[in-house]
């Protein structure tokens, strides 16, 4: 009898075992916990703002060295990463634009202006790309805004002296012009526009001063050793006029045979 006692109690034993329990809940993480967590969290942001940085700075270096498809590659995924990347989207269209794209360019300095209206870098390179395009009023507005901003550059000043100059406006082109001069003295091209501008106006001998003040900087100056070449021409200095205009035909030939 107790042997059967005792098989009966084991079987309730083991049945017992069997029964399903209550699944046990986890402790509650503490606040502690939760802040480690999230502390061990990738800062996927930083990370992107890294690599971002990292294809910018290669697609300026591609740049520098002319190489503008795999400068436009790089900068690009740059933007891809961080699409607020002011510089990097100016840089971009800086290189569609030296590749002769300036239509692919427009829209990544607006871009770029939008992010940072104040830059003047940013309405300097837009302006020279509206000139590239022939849009003397997009240009005259980029460049005037560039100016604002205090970004002085010889070739704004330039640039919006050919405008005046283009628009008959001769006080205006002469003022522009001397600008870029006094912003910077060995840049030859503005002498040369500037004796344009002050020929038209009646001062040939002033003109021709110009003239010979753009040869020193640059001998082969295109413009310049014709123009001079016609001003002693009219005076009869004929030897002095055939040697430039001899200079003019030789730079003439050498642009025709690099295009």
């Amino acid at each position: 009898m107790a042997g059967i006692c005792l098989i009966l109690s084991a079987v309730v034993s083991f049945l017992a075992a069997c029964e399903p329990r209550e699944q046990e809940l986890p402790p509650a993480r503490s606040e502690h916990m939760e802040q480690q967590a999230q502390a061990r969290q990738p800062d996927y942001e930083r990370e992107e703002s890294v690599a971002a940085q990292a294809h910018y700075d290669r697609g300026r270096t591609y740049l520098r060295q002319g190489r503008y498809d795999e400068a436009i590659g790089q900068l690009g995924l740059a933007v891809e990463l961080k699409p607020d990347f002011a510089r990097a989207l100016d840089q971009l269209g800086l290189a569609h634009t030296l590749q002769l794209n300036p239509l692919r360019a427009v829209p990544f300095y607006q871009r770029a202006i939008a992010l940072e209206p104040d830059n003047g870098l940013f309405h300097m390179h837009l302006g020279k790309t509206w000139m590239d395009l022939g849009d003397r009023a997009n240009a005259r507005e980029a460049y005037e805004r560039t100016l604002e901003l205090g970004t002085q550059r010889a070739k704004v000043y330039y640039d919006l002296g050919v405008i005046c100059e283009k628009e008959n406006d001769l006080d205006a082109a002469r003022g522009h012009f001397q600008q870029a001069i006094q912003t910077r003295p060995e840049f030859s091209d503005p002498y040369c526009r500037l004796g344009v501008v002050v020929e038209k106006l009646g001062d040939t001998e002033k003109a021709a001063a110009l003239y010979r003040q753009t040869l020193e900087l640059n001998p082969d100056h295109v413009t310049a050793n014709f123009r001079l070449a016609q001003h002693y021409l009219r005076q009869g200095r004929r030897e002095e006029a055939q040697r430039l205009m001899a200079v003019f035909e030789h730079l003439k030939q050498a642009e025709r045979e690099r295009q």
